[in-house]
């Protein structure tokens, strides 16, 4: 399990530091409300705190297009909105783009904490503020946000990197025992002859692997 250290950068359990979480200072921000005179007031706010603002939007679909256009770094939503909600429209914006939100409504009503809390990290929502929304909780906010999602997409990404370490480690084991069959040489051999193969052809050993796999020997052989 991993923590975050003072410094901005991910501790796993040994207590050894990973890669730094790349974090935006300045970001891009997307706002949505049906109330315009909100809307602009809050895009007011984080402009005033340095960030870019990309678009505000009237109503969920319109939140979702402007995204789709700009990429913003996070969404500040409204959380009922005509046609999509805050809560739907968080989700399609973390799912497509993953983009963080942060829900600002004047409701804190159960309902919606559940529906929240049931969607889990797939609900794309990293935060919750009630209106009136005052600039120094908007600005813990938004950090907040950032901090949290780049630390999701880093424990995912170095997940999926370890799932395919293994999967490829499972290749690599398959091809040897196929050269050992094949050729009937040592595992130490057949491993020595794949990544001697893999050195002199300037490919990944596991690609290697699987054409052996494929071939029921070596290539070319």
């Amino acid at each position: 399990m991993s923590e975050k250290s003072p410094q901005g950068t991910a501790r796993n359990s040994t207590g050894t530091s990973a890669a730094p979480l790349k974090v935006p200072q300045v970001c891009s921000v997307l706002v949505a409300d049906d109330e315009h005179l909100i809307a602009t007031s809050i895009a007011a706010m984080a402009r005033e705190m340095g960030h870019n603002v990309t678009g505000v939007a009237g109503d969920g679909e319109a939140a979702v297009h402007l995204a789709r256009q700009s990429r913003p770094d996070v969404a500040l939503l409204d959380i009922r909105m005509p046609k999509l909600s805050g809560i739907d429209v968080a989700a399609v914006l973390y799912r497509e783009l993953s983009v963080p939100s942060v829900i600002i409504s004047a409701y804190s009503d159960q309902e919606q904490l559940d529906k929240i809390r049931q969607n889990g990290v797939s609900s794309g929502i990293y935060g919750y503020l009630i209106k009136p929304v005052e600039a120094d909780d908007l600005r813990v906010a938004l950090g907040v946000a950032l901090v949290r999602s780049a630390t999701d997409h880093a424990l995912s990404d170095r997940v999926e990197q370890l799932e395919r370490n293994v999967a490829n480690r499972r290749v690599v084991e398959q091809a040897k025992w196929v050269l050992v069959q094949k050729r009937q040489l040592t595992e130490p051999q057949a491993h020595e002859k794949l990544q001697k193969l893999a050195r002199d052809q300037r490919r990944p050993l596991a690609e290697i692997a699987g054409e052996v796999i494929q071939r029921g020997d070596l290539p070319g052989a």
